[in-house]
């Protein structure tokens, strides 16, 4: 465990000898997803940086090739990433900057615009589909298949808790 963690369970041992009754367990529990969130971001921008990408931008692009037509509205990749609106505005401005999307009006509605992939968003996703699909295995591969169908489970669990 790295040496910021050791130093939060020090001092949330400190604070129950003055201050019993912590929950201990769950105070680590949550601290370890602030701990890791971080780590686990760099992990992954650190396959995309090269390509100009971060793992947000590269989860937009990935929902757009979902799409029949590689096409979606900036409030579809707001709701597939949990972001607000204005951050998936955001989002969308970088990728028709990058010329890995194109915006094209709504037919049914003059008000909206639909992000489209571009033939160089569409070639980048498919260049990059192997090495981030290395990427997740090696990230994983020291679990095996019932540790990540329970930590699966119990994220799930956790995420619907919290109103997800």
């Amino acid at each position: 465990m790295n040496k910021s963690f050791h130093q939060l369970e020090q001092a949330v041992d400190r604070i129950e000898q003055r201050f019993p009754g912590v929950p201990r367990q769950e105070v680590i529990i949550t601290r370890l997803y602030f701990h890791i969130l971080p780590r686990l971001t760099s992990y992954l921008n650190e396959t995309l940086k090269e390509y100009g990408l971060n793992e947000t931008l590269w989860m937009a692009l990935l929902a757009m090739y979902a799409c029949p037509n590689q096409a979606l509205y900036p409030s579809d990749i707001s709701d597939t990433l949990d972001s607000s609106r204005t951050n998936a505005t955001r989002i969308a401005d970088e990728l028709v900057r990058n010329s890995w999307a194109t915006r094209l009006p709504c037919e049914e509605d003059r008000r909206k615009v639909r992000l489209e992939l571009t033939a160089e968003g569409l070639a980048l996703v498919e260049k990059l589909l192997p090495p981030t699909r290395d990427c997740h295995r090696e990230l994983w591969k020291g679990f095996d298949e019932e540790e990540k169908v329970l930590m699966e489970k119990l994220l799930r669990k956790l995420l619907v808790k919290l109103g997800g």
